[in-house]
């Protein structure tokens, strides 16, 4: 449309060729007709009308009379309204020159036959050389597919793609819903924390494809057992949740109701499967009074359930708490680690598609415990987050990943260090004056530092957020959404937040060349091209997950299938191997029915 906007603006300033001596009502003439010859003449894809002030349209481009089902010629001297008709009735019908401006929205309009479909008309006025209204010159673009896909994202964000149960967004909207009127009410709530057992060994055993099936029919049975005003969810895996507003006796009858689903093999593909699940029991408001605390107390109901021999269910109990002391361990730990230099980053490159280059790396932080041995980042960073820890952490990977990418020369001056950023991070107040700190101190071009927030973190508080990403891209940093597809991102926000790039969350990745996550993903590609944002794959791992994402223009990807995680010295080694043959992997070029890295 910006295209179609700056064409149209040249024809209307559109000044040579009116003959001096002419009457007024010539020149008006004669200058709507230079207009319509120079529509016609300019590379214009949308749909382009000219109306006059009684709303009769006096021109339209071939377009527009394809877009709508008419033959060329056969919309000139109808009322504009039949393509658009205005909602709340039909206005004055002939327009008031003082009121007519440049107006751009969204509407519905309507073809021939009937059928409506979406449009972005933007309209301005046509005016003489003495600046009379002489009508109005309006283009229309069909944004179909934009909303099909504005759709496909906005069911993402709400529900899961593999079962169609609520996701973990909308479980936790209502939650906090249903706590607030236990509250009110003075009743008791029961989440149940249910988490199916063995299911990792069936996926490997007979594949994700009859894993997902099987939680497919697993969610058909639990739907089916739960009541209307109850909430069942799928977090994530093999992990479901359901919110139930009962006492201890009746949370007790509905886990039994939910076990004895499990009794009965699921018929996948013709054969029987048999399956279990553990759950675990928290109670409002006798085992926390928050989301947060009901949820740990669950899921170490459920983890003690599955000690007794699986199949079964638990209420927590303060004994639990006990399972709580790694925790405070790794917590105590985590400090004295830092202090030991405990703590180091691996990186892990990224490549550009299109042309098969290294465009930089993602800085992934890990810990080597002199006590503690390997711990998992999912393990030890919710620790920090919850303990306040995760700022002296953050600012650590901050540095590190700066000072990488400074001492990276010339010869690498186009690549850029993505640095995950967390949600209590981004909400220090001192948040933006510390990044321009240790931008200052280290010396790194900031463009070859890359800062990414989580859907979830830039989502919260909006409004105030759009304002801090923007200070940090006056900083001249380069933003982008993590996980994307994993939570909920607004896409009015999404259209305003000074984003450059979505990362497609792994989940997606791994089971692309499937149904629905293929549909997922070329949704989300389309969506972000469509504003202009760079689209990188995570967790990109064979040939067949390139291809599909070479094939729909995805822009970056990551993963084991060009390189694994290394170390600062590995990684210097790999951009010294790799400059000097233009930055590409192992192997060359990545595009369809080339070579591939090895």
């Amino acid at each position: 449309m910006h295209t179609t906007a700056a064409a149209i603006e040249r024809a209307l300033q559109l000044k040579e060729g009116l003959e001096p001596g002419m009457t007024e009502l010539q020149q008006d003439e004669d200058r709507l007709r230079m207009l319509k010859e120079a529509i016609d003449s300019l590379p214009i894809s949308a749909g382009i009308t000219i109306s006059n002030l009684d709303g009769k349209i006096v021109y339209a481009n071939d377009a527009e009379c394809e877009m709508h089902g008419y033959q060329p010629g056969e919309l000139l001297g109808r009322d504009a309204r039949i393509l658009a008709p205005p909602p709340g009735g039909p206005p004055a019908p002939r327009l008031d020159p003082a009121r007519i401006g440049l107006w751009k929205r969204e509407c519905l309009n309507v073809r021939k036959d009937g059928a409506e479909f979406p449009v972005q008309l933007t309209s301005t006025p046509i005016r003489s050389a003495g600046g009379r209204c002489l009508g109005v010159i309006t283009a229309s673009e069909d944004i179909t597919h934009r909303k099909d896909c504005e759709r496909r994202i906005e069911h993402l964000a709400y529900y899961d793609t593999t079962t169609h149960l609520p996701n973990r967004t909308l479980l936790m909207d209502r939650l906090h819903q249903a706590l607030a009127l236990a509250r009110r009410e003075r009743r008791t709530l029961a989440l149940l924390f249910l988490d199916l057992d063995n299911f990792k060994d069936l996926n490997n055993t007979r594949g994700h494809e009859v894993g997902d099936k099987f939680l497919q029919e697993v969610a058909r049975r639990l739907s089916g057992a739960v009541c209307g005003s109850d909430t069942l969810a799928r977090l994530g895996g093999d992990e479901f949740v359901v919110v139930v507003n009962s006492e201890e006796k009746a949370a007790a009858a509905v886990a039994e109701r939910l076990q004895a689903l499990f009794g009965e093999p699921f018929l996948i593909d013709g054969e029987e499967i048999y399956g279990s699940t553990s759950i675990g029991i928290a109670l409002y408001p006798g085992d926390g009074c928050d989301v947060e605390t009901l949820f740990r107390c669950a899921d170490a109901a459920m983890y003690q359930a599955k000690s007794h021999g699986k199949g079964g269910y638990q209420f927590f109990s303060r004994e639990m708490n006990q399972s709580n002391m790694r925790r405070v361990a790794l917590e105590n730990g985590m400090r004295q680690g830092l202090a030991r230099g405990e703590f180091f980053l691996h990186y892990q490159p990224q490549w550009e598609l299109e042309n098969s280059t290294t465009t930089g790396a993602e800085a992934l932080l890990r810990w080597e415990s002199a006590e503690f041995g390997t711990v998992c980042p999912d393990e030890f960073i919710p620790i920090a987050e919850s303990s306040g820890f995760i700022f002296e952490l953050g600012e650590m990977v901050l540095r590190e990943a700066c000072l990488m990418a400074a001492g990276w020369g010339e010869a690498c001056r186009d690549l850029k260090v993505a640095v995950n950023i967390s949600g209590r991070q981004f909400r220090q107040p001192d948040f933006l004056q510390t990044v321009a700190r240790i931008v200052a101190e280290t010396g790194v071009r900031p463009s070859s530092l890359e800062l990414e927030f989580t859907e979830s973190v830039i989502m919260e508080r909006a409004d105030n957020n759009i304002d801090s990403l923007q200070a940090l891209k006056r900083m001249g940093v380069r933003l982008s959404i993590d996980d994307f597809g994993t939570g909920y991102s607004s896409l009015n926000y999404l259209k305003h937040f000074p984003i450059d790039a979505i990362k497609i969350d792994r989940s997606f990745i791994a089971e692309v060349t499937n149904g629905d996550d293929a549909a997922i993903a070329d949704a989300i590609i389309s969506m972000a091209h469509s504003l202009k944002l760079r689209v990188v794959a995570e967790g990109v791992e064979n040939a067949a997950q390139l291809d599909f994402l070479s094939e729909r223009r995805c822009d970056e990807a990551q993963g084991y299938y060009f390189a694994r995680p290394m170390p600062a010295p590995d990684f210097k080694a790999f951009l010294r191997e790799r400059v000097g043959e233009g930055a590409r992997p192992p192997g060359g070029q990545l595009a369809k029915g080339s070579s591939r890295p090895r």
